[in-house]
């Protein structure tokens, strides 16, 4: 009952017709049935058809997290966005399908940047009395599969290996191994239900804040089945299991567009 009411304050859920484009975006059919399966499926689809990308917020361009505005740029523009708005519009879908769902609010982990302030936004999804972490909005290698959230369980998503744990300060600490490495810790989050207002803060910080790491330069990703794409710092990356496999300085505005158009098919400006 909780849960519901939760979901009943972010607003109303999308319409049938709105469901059947919003999964027509992601090339997903509607679901026979609620099951981890289809949940699986939902949340590599959206990995793999909408990117992660900051270029409204580069374009001096307020980020809204309305719901409206949310649909407009991603469902119909075919746009992407940052975490909060990619995680707002996820968690409106999951809802609106029937998902048991509630947002969480996380701090990131950098190894260069430890100790964050709760900047990102993910989701439990509960089915059969098991609570399911769902993510579609990181800018890096992240768990492609829906992770069963239960302590020191090692879980493979067919690229990397991730693992939960319960600590004193993060609440749920996940960590990350990919092949060749070592593990390293990769997020924190307690599990106090949150709201799409709840996110609205982290907006501002994002497009206005001298320290924002969201404001300085293009931020783009991608995943297909094997790879990740991205650019960052003005450079080009693909990566396979969150591993360099090459790294292309981008020196001009025209070879950038050309990356936006055929890697990330973003075609900014033409809607």
């Amino acid at each position: 009952m909780k849960i519901m009411i939760h979901n009943k304050l972010n607003g109303e859920p999308l319409s049938p017709e709105r469901i059947h484009t919003y999964l027509a975006r992601i090339g997903m059919e509607p679901p026979s049935d609620l099951d981890l399966d289809y949940l699986t499926r939902l949340q590599l689809a959206h990995f793999t058809q909408v990117p992660y990308e900051n270029l409204s917020i580069m374009a001096g361009e307020p980020t809204s997290l309305n719901r409206e505005d949310l649909y407009r740029k991603i469902v119909e523009h075919h746009r992407g966005g940052v975490c909060s708005e990619l995680n707002a519009i996820y968690n409106w879908l999951l809802e609106s399908l029937g998902y048991d769902v509630i947002s969480y609010s996380c701090r990131i982990i950098a190894q260069s940047d430890l100790i964050q302030w709760r900047s990102h936004r993910a989701m439990g999804v509960t089915m059969d009395g098991k609570t399911y972490l769902t993510d579609v909005g990181y800018n890096f290698e992240h768990a492609r599969i829906p992770l069963l959230l239960e302590k020191d369980l090692v879980q493979f998503d067919g690229k990397c290996e991730y693992k939960l744990e319960r600590d004193e300060f993060w609440g749920w600490l996940m960590w990350q191994k990919r092949p060749g490495c070592d593990w390293r810790m990769l997020l924190g989050f307690t599990e106090e239900p949150q709201i799409d207002l709840d996110f609205v803060p982290n907006m501002y910080y994002y497009d206005l804040n001298p320290n924002s790491r969201f404001n300085k330069y293009p931020k783009v990703s991608i995943y297909d089945e094997d790879y990740c794409y991205a650019i960052r710092d003005h450079q080009y990356y693909v990566e396979r299991c969150g591993v360099e496999v090459s790294v292309t300085p981008i020196t001009s505005e025209e070879q950038e567009k050309k990356l936006l158009e055929e890697v990330f098919h973003l075609y900014i400006g033409s809607e």
